[in-house]
């Protein structure tokens, strides 16, 4: 019987079980009982052979990762397999030469999935390599571990194309494809043990392990089992304002929502928000499908920014060719109806994908108000083919009106929560980044934190940009918050960012870095956040004398010990 990783959530998933299975596993767990080798869940052991056992496997680990989690998790495993004295080693999909596989014996993926089922933009170019190559890799072994967040239509997805495309190289699947969802650590942590079982078990037949010998991983036993079935609420809009001043080039919304009942969540969670398609787009989008009383039917399908294989299929459906790979498609059927002799708007609706909840990070403290939460919420506009657009969600929770129900669930963000209340904290939030801030600050403040806060906050425009600025002067005058670094990029000729205040502030900021304060990051993905991670190297690589390979290793060992988070999208 090969290793299934299922076994690690047998409670759970017991009807899924086979006969021949569940007469394994009493077999299995017989054998287990009379060698006297089932620990407690609290010791969580593991079999670490220190009698001279050595695996014979080097598995190698491959991650693709969006916002860290993954590689977190693969650095995670390598530790835990060399705590087991099993060589391994770790590399990026995205530097990863595809051609390697064949040279391997064993590969652990480890994949998230983003945007709409897709894998990340980092390993996309490995993905599509894998599909086009032939590839001799018959005889590798293979496990893959999927990140991502079961609200969303196409629940890692991207880890069962990886999946797919390895099985089509007839290379050999050797454990059921583990889906985890955002409460994922202690489902990650009983498969990881699961994983070295089945890596030590190669090596039973050489010499038998000594029970002795055991290593601990040293997991809290009161850690819960993971919850996969995503509460939500219902709440309603109690106050909108825009947080933006005269003459300000941006639209801020400062959100707050009242909820029917009591909520439990941290500062760092994030609210998971629904939104729906504005009626009188549908009714335009119904006429031009042919019918329209039916356009209630696409109230919670996702009809805009359509791309990937959605808009692939909808564009073999209708039989037209277009050289756009994003498109609403109400502007599709504008542009190409007078092409496409019939549509069927059954047909249509099989093709489009529900909307997927948008992520917005709470902006208050429980400690502060119950019953509400705060929302930072950017309107996001841009045009296409010259066509002005706003973002989906943003434009629905703008044109929210007072006392307007919504449904939301909140997203558990544990990497991103507040550390211990004796340490010091660095938060770099600028334009809507600023919000998880705003929630940490009320907290310690509630809480009566003594540890020392910074904050470094950009927008464009002093006078009109700077959110919460009341709020951020009276915590700076009652000591709550420590230091305050302000970058207002277009209020002088040269513009200036928050990476800038960061490189000013260079040797204090060394300071409080050696002294344990741990770093936070929100905000955008691109751009901000690669430009304040080349600072923090540089400040590293000026302050520890050492290269720039060295000092993003420093960096990355900062992030996977917990002292450098990031929150970035």
């Amino acid at each position: 019987m090969q290793f299934d990783p299922k076994i690690a959530d047998l409670k759970k998933q017991i009807e899924n079980y086979s006969r021949e299975e569940l007469l394994w596993f009493n077999g299995y767990l017989s054998g287990l009982l009379a060698q006297n080798q089932i620990k407690t869940s609290s010791e969580l052991e593991v079999l670490l052979k220190k009698n001279n056992l050595k695996p014979s496997l080097k598995p190698v680990i491959l991650y693709a990762s969006e916002t860290g989690n993954s590689k977190k998790l693969a650095f995670e495993l390598s530790k835990l397999l060399k705590q087991n004295e099993i060589q391994t080693k770790v590399f990026d999909l995205a530097t990863y030469k595809i051609k390697d596989l064949e040279k391997e014996s064993y590969v652990v993926f480890i994949c998230s999935t983003q945007g709409e089922g897709e894998a990340p933009l980092s390993a996309q170019g490995f993905f599509t390599d894998l599909e086009k190559e032939t590839l001799d890799i018959k005889d590798l072994k293979y496990s893959i571990v999927g990140l991502g967040d079961t609200s969303y239509p196409l629940f890692c997805k991207a880890a069962q194309d990886l999946d797919d495309l390895m099985k089509k190289q007839s290379a050999k699947s050797q454990t059921a494809l583990l889906k985890l969802d955002v409460d994922y650590k202690q489902q990650a942590n009983e498969w990881f043990l699961e994983l070295v079982a089945l890596f030590l078990e190669q090596s039973q037949d050489e010499k038998q392990i000594d029970d002795k010998s055991l290593v601990s991983l040293k997991e809290n036993d009161k850690q819960s089992k993971p919850d996969h079935v995503k509460t939500f609420y219902k709440g309603k809009l109690l106050h909108k304002v825009i947080l933006n001043d005269r003459g300000s080039n941006k639209k801020t919304y400062h959100i707050e929502l009242a909820t029917f009942e009591d909520i439990e969540y941290h500062p760092g969670d994030a609210l998971g928000v629904y939104a729906k398609n504005n009626h009188s787009l549908l009714q335009s989008l119904a006429d031009s499908l042919g019918d329209k009383k039916r356009y209630l039917e696409l109230e919670s399908l996702n009809v805009k920014g359509l791309s990937g294989r959605v808009l692939t299929n909808i564009l073999e459906y209708l039989q037209i060719k277009t050289n756009q790979t994003r498109i609403d498609l109400i502007d599709l059927l504008q542009l190409y109806t007078p092409l496409v002799r019939s549509i069927d708007f059954d047909k249509i609706i099989s093709l489009l994908n529900p909307i997927s909840p948008r992520l917005y990070s709470i902006a208050s403290s429980l400690h502060n108000q119950e019953n509400q939460i705060d929302l930072t919420v950017g309107l996001v506009e841009f045009e296409n083919q010259g066509i002005p657009k706003k973002g989906m969600c943003s434009c629905y929770l703008s044109e929210l009106e007072i006392g307007q129900e919504f449904m939301f669930y909140i997203h558990k963000n544990q990497d991103f929560y507040l550390p211990d209340d004796s340490k010091d904290i660095i938060m770099i939030g600028p334009g809507t980044g600023i919000a998880p801030f705003r929630g940490f600050l009320q907290e310690r403040d509630q809480r009566g934190v003594k540890a020392r806060n910074w904050l470094f906050f950009g927008e464009q425009h002093f006078v009109s940009d700077f959110y919460y600025q009341t709020e951020i002067q009276q915590w700076l005058e009652t000591q709550v918050l420590t230091r305050l670094d302000t970058a207002f990029s277009r209020d002088q000729k040269h513009k200036i960012y928050v990476q800038d205040r960061l490189k000013e502030n260079a040797k204090e900021l060394w300071k409080w870095i050696q002294s344990g304060a741990v770093i936070y990051l929100c905000g955008q993905k691109s751009g901000m956040s690669e430009d304040v991670e080349s600072t923090l190297v540089q400040i590293i690589m000026d302050n520890q004398g050492v290269n720039q390979l060295e000092a993003k290793e420093y960096l990355e060992q900062m992030f996977l010990n917990g002292q450098y988070k990031k929150d970035v999208y």
